[in-house]
């Protein structure tokens, strides 16, 4: 098997300004760690490739990163199935939900599908820096 060009792929909505401002400070944390990030938001623009380039350049961006980690902000359909789509293929998936508190739900679905979820930007660097984390048990519905 090729050597990956991504260390991830770095998933999620980017919408309105707090989205993307949640998306900054995930890929602000991955790449202050050295990582190597494919970001779809800046890949293709729908108005220049249309819906079908998107689509493509996206599922290459997955296919060459050596994990996804996904934003889970606002439950965003496409992040959904960007998440699916990488557990199918046995990747490491990994969660973002900024402020998780065992308090909050996360699909069933997704929350089995994914290998743990970061609560935010210090649970991110702490996992890089040591590999230490502690899961929230947070709601699976």
């Amino acid at each position: 098997m090729s050597e990956k060009e991504y260390d991830f792929y770095v998933a999620g909505p980017f919408f309105d300004p707090e989205q993307t401002a949640s998306m900054e400070r995930l890929e602000k944390v991955l790449e202050d760690h050295g990582k190597k990030l494919f970001k779809p938001r800046f890949v293709s623009q729908i108005e220049e490739v249309g819906p079908e380039g998107c689509f493509n350049d996206d599922i290459h961006g997955i296919n060459s990163a050596k994990a996804v980690i996904a934003n889970l902000m606002d439950e965003d359909a496409g992040t959904m199935f960007e998440i699916g789509y990488a557990h199918a293929l046995g990747m490491p998936v990994y969660g973002y939900y900024e402020g998780l508190t065992p308090m909050d739900r996360v699909n069933l679905m997704v929350a089995q599908a994914v290998n743990m979820v970061f609560a935010g930007p210090d649970d991110v660097a702490k996992y890089l820096e040591t590999g230490e984390h502690t899961e929230i048990d947070y709601i699976q519905f």
